[in-house]
């Protein structure tokens, strides 16, 4: 009989802790679907036909969020500033607008010049504004490799 008991109580306990987990682990998910989550990635830009061949460079948005977002403005962010190099018209190949509005799992990529060498600054990382604010920032190893041209104070010609 008391092994019946301790049995039953050791079924319980333990239906209780899973109990406990799941709750915990549903709140984090409900938490981070409420997160902004957008994927910032800068690329080089090959120009084909009858496209200005200076556009060389481009950062691709894609919205992961679990919501829409307006993208306002994108650039690349550099060491040791805090003043952003701010793309002011970004070159949008599929026609639409620009700040853009971005619906969940949808991209938007901009088109630009690469930044030329000034012996400023090296290049940090790429980042997008949205409407309410936030700065999302990332990398990639074109970008990396953008950079380190820059430093050398020398740059690629297509």
């Amino acid at each position: 009989m008391d092994s019946e008991l301790i049995n039953t109580g050791s079924i319980a306990l333990a239906l209780a802790i899973f109990g406990a987990m799941l709750s915990i682990l549903n709140t984090w998910h409900a938490l981070d679907r409420s997160r902004l989550n957008l994927k910032i990635t800068p690329a080089h830009a090959f120009p084909l036909g009858a496209v200005d061949p200076s556009i060389n460079f481009s950062i691709e948005v894609t919205n992961l969020s679990e919501f829409a977002v307006t993208i306002q403005e994108v650039g690349i962010l550099y060491e040791g500033t805090k003043k952003p190099g701010t793309l002011l018209s970004p070159i949008l190949l599929d026609g639409g607008s620009w700040p853009r509005r971005l619906e969940p799992r949808t991209a938007v990529s901009v088109y630009a010049q690469a930044p030329l060498p000034n012996g400023g600054p090296r290049i940090r990382c790429a980042y997008a504004r949205t409407a309410c604010g936030q700065i999302i920032t990332g990398n990639s190893p074109a970008l990396q490799q953008i950079a380190g041209r820059r430093a050398k104070g020398v740059f690629w010609v297509i």
